[in-house]
C-alpha cells in the first residue's frame, strides 16, 4: 500500500527542512536511491514540487544532507554518553554502547546513505566531522591514559575503526549484539591500554 501524501500545512524552514530529510529517509528506507527523487519527496511531504527545490538543489543534495544528519546525530550521541561516564571503563563502554544503540536504529539508513554519498560526504562536511570526532576520542585517552597528543590522534582513528568494524559486523548479524559489544569493549580498552605503555 503505497503511503498517502502528508496534509499541507505551513511550516518554519528548520522545520520543513527536517521534513523533506525525514521523508527523503522514508523513501530511501523503502527502495534505496531508485525512489529518491525530488518530485516523490514532494508529493509525499505533501508540498508542491518548486517547495522541496528551494531547500535542496537535487536529490543527491538532499541526500548529502540527510547523510551528514545521521552521522551527525552518531556522533552527537556517543559523545554525550562519553561525556556522562566516570572513568576510562567506563567511557569506552558508554561510547560502544551508544554506537551500536544508533546503528541497531539508524543503521539502515546510514548503511544505504554510505554505499552511495561517503565519498562526496566527506570532501565536504565529512572531514570536519570526522576530524571533530577523532578529536573528542584523542582527548578522552590523552587525558585518561596520559599518552602524547600525536599519540593519542592515532590511538582515536584506530579506536573509532575498531568499533565501526564491530557495529558492521553487528548489521551483517555476524554475532549477537551483546557478544560484540564485549569484544569490542575490551578490545578497545585492552589495546588502548597496551598501546599506553608502549
Amino acid at each position: 500500500m503505497t503511503p498517502r501524501p502528508r496534509k499541507r500545512t505551513r511550516l518554519a524552514a528548520d522545520d520543513r527542512r527536517r521534513q523533506l530529510l525525514d521523508v527523503a529517509a522514508e523513501l530511501l528506507l523503502e527502495g534505496g536511491f531508485r525512489e529518491l527523487n525530488m518530485e516523490g519527496v514532494a508529493r509525499r511531504a505533501g508540498v508542491s514540487k518548486g517547495l522541496g527545490y528551494a531547500y535542496f538543489e537535487n536529490a543527491d543534495a538532499l541526500a548529502l544532507e540527510l547523510y551528514d544528519r545521521e552521522v551527525s546525530e552518531l556522533y552527537g550521541r556517543v559523545e554525550a554518553a562519553v561525556a556522562r561516564a566516570s572513568d576510562f571503563e567506563a567511557r569506552i563502554r558508554a561510547g560502544v554502547t551508544e554506537y551500536l544503540d544508533v546503528v541497531a536504529e539508524r543503521g539502515a539508513l546510514i548503511g544505504v546513505l554510505e554505499a552511495r554519498m561517503q565519498g562526496r560526504w566527506f570532501a565536504r562536511a565529512g572531514r570536519r566531522r570526522v576530524g571533530h570526532f577523532l578529536a573528542f576520542w584523542a582527548k578522552q585517552i590523552e587525558s585518561d591514559l596520559g599518552v602524547a597528543p600525536d599519540a593519542a590522534a592515532a590511538l582515536a582513528a584506530a579506536k573509532v575503526s575498531a568499533v565501526d568494524a564491530c557495529a558492521r559486523a553487528g548489521r551483517r548479524r555476524k554475532l549477537p549484539r551483546a557478544r560484540i559489544e564485549e569484544l569490542c569493549v575490551r578490545f578497545a580498552q585492552g589495546g588502548l591500554r597496551e598501546a599506553a605503555l608502549a
